[in-house]
């Protein structure tokens, strides 16, 4: 019979593979539009064919595209694809650390390594977050139709990733402490 700890970490092995598919099914919503845009007008530009699609990423950045200099379009673009990407590695650390996780030993130096590495993966997306942030709202002064705060984090990303990283330093110890309970036993 499973332990309430068990049944918990089976509910949340469950939830972080939902959410893992729904980042990359997020992230693919954006990939996949963006990449059609530039198929598209390769094939105007390039062909006889007039190809007349409309692609909606779902950012509300595509009318960038089209109005104004590509480069802020390129620019924030990359920026949210960046953010997704970073997205489906946080969720698909916490998936390798919840299966490495023992319940009887927990505390090893795996598990502490892949925590500190999930504190540094959310690190980078609390920057990239910041500086798309920033970039938005530099944009936002100049080109209508930019909302300055799409990309509003609030730092919150980079309060997690101390919080996460605190965490990672904290199994070390518990990594240490479990090694010199072992020997003295």
């Amino acid at each position: 019979m499973k332990t309430r700890t068990q049944s918990i970490l089976s509910m949340i092995k469950i939830v972080a593979l939902i959410g893992y598919i729904g980042a990359i099914i997020s992230t693919a919503r954006v990939i996949i539009p963006f990449i059609g845009i530039h198929v598209a007008d390769l094939l105007r530009r390039f062909s006889d064919v007039n190809v007349t699609f409309t692609f909606n990423t779902g950012t509300g950045l595509d009318h960038l595209k089209n109005n104004h200099d590509i480069f802020p379009y390129l620019a924030l673009m990359s920026l949210v694809i960046a953010i997704a990407v970073l997205k489906i590695q946080v969720w698909e650390k916490l998936r390798n650390i919840l299966q490495e996780i023992n319940l009887h030993s927990p505390f090893s130096k795996k598990v502490a390594a892949l925590i500190e590495n999930m504190s540094y993966t959310i690190l980078g997306l609390g920057i990239v977050y910041f500086a798309a942030d920033s970039y938005a709202h530099h944009l936002a002064k100049h080109i209508t139709g930019i909302d300055g705060g799409m990309f509003n984090s609030n730092f919150q990303y980079l309060f997690s990733a101390g919080v996460v990283y605190v965490m990672a330093q904290i199994f070390k110890r518990g990594v240490e402490l479990q090694e010199e309970n072992e020997l003295t036993v």
